[in-house]
């Protein structure tokens, strides 16, 4: 019952009758001299404050609002709900065969680039690693990547009983590889606030002159025009990534870009829009890029 009065709340019920209704409107049977307890035990719990309010016509009323941990609830609620939709959406794109062949032909387009026989690095925030969908990537990874394949992740984060995967303990900020180390590298790009160049940094230093780095960015951390309307894949796709309690910034894809075309002779974007996320795609580095 707690998400669905703070809900009522959220919607502009400020007094217990007005939460009755729009709960009763909603389909929640609840009588109203058993809503004050509630109310009661949730202003307790710090999730709303109260006050008493002159009546338009009469006594005094008890008007309510949502506290900043009432909001903190309902975005867990939120991307709680997320997780389950994206979850489902994820199972049905892996199952739709349409889907899979374009993201198998994307990738086939930028194979002659790559080194299969050399080294491959995988960089990947902790809340992609555990979907379903990145383990389906490993095994088509394996289809083509017959070298050395690492994967950089926080310490704990994840364990696979692979042998062919060497996990190392790190971040997109910091991967404990050795200069021109890697032939092909694909990271999962989130960004921070101010220092958001700093993974591509990392990663184009790891990277052989020769090599091809392909990057991953949600939709959702892409500076957008306010004009526009954001989709619902990219406002999902945002509220999943901020869960995670790491800072995050937002950054120009031109930005981006520009940032890529100074290190690398060949790049490209790639829009995804059914997985809300660009795929940037840069190879063959500048001499100035291995200063």
């Amino acid at each position: 019952m707690t998400p669905e009065v703070l809900r009522a709340i959220q919607q502009g019920a400020a007094y217990g009758y007005q939460i009755h209704r729009v709960l009763q409107d909603t389909g929640f049977a609840v009588r109203l001299n058993h809503l004050y307890p509630i109310l009661r035990r949730m202003e307790r719990d710090g999730l709303l404050t109260s006050s008493q309010v002159p009546g338009d016509r009469g006594p005094m009323r008890r008007q309510y609002a949502i506290t900043a941990a009432g909001r903190r609830h309902l975005d867990g609620g939120l991307a709680d709900a997320i997780a389950i939709v994206r979850l489902s959406y994820l199972e049905h794109l892996s199952s739709d065969e349409t889907t899979m062949r374009r993201a198998l032909d994307l990738l086939a387009k930028y194979l002659e680039h790559t080194k299969p026989n050399g080294r491959t690095a995988l960089v990947v925030p902790p809340g992609y690693l555990s979907e379903f969908n990145f383990r389906w990537f490993l095994t088509q990874l394996f289809d083509i990547a017959q070298g050395d394949v690492y994967l950089v992740r926080p310490a704990g984060t994840f364990e696979i009983d692979e042998p062919r995967i060497t996990l190392l303990d790190g971040s997109e900020t910091y991967i404990p590889l050795s200069d021109r180390h890697v032939d092909n590298l694909l990271l999962v790009w989130v960004p921070q606030p101010r220092r958001w160049q700093r993974p591509l940094e990392e990663a184009t230093r790891v990277l052989k002159t020769s090599g091809i780095l392909a990057i991953i960015l949600p939709d959702a951390l892409i500076e957008r025009d306010v004009r526009l309307p954001i989709n619902i894949g990219a406002f999902m796709e945002g509220v999943r990534v901020r869960r995670t309690g790491d800072r995050i910034g937002y950054v120009s894809l031109d930005k981006a870009t520009a940032f890529l075309e100074d290190r690398f002779r060949h790049v490209t974007i790639e829009p995804v829009p059914e997985l809300s996320f660009h795929l940037l795609i840069a190879w063959t580095k500048r001499r100035r890029a291995d200063g």
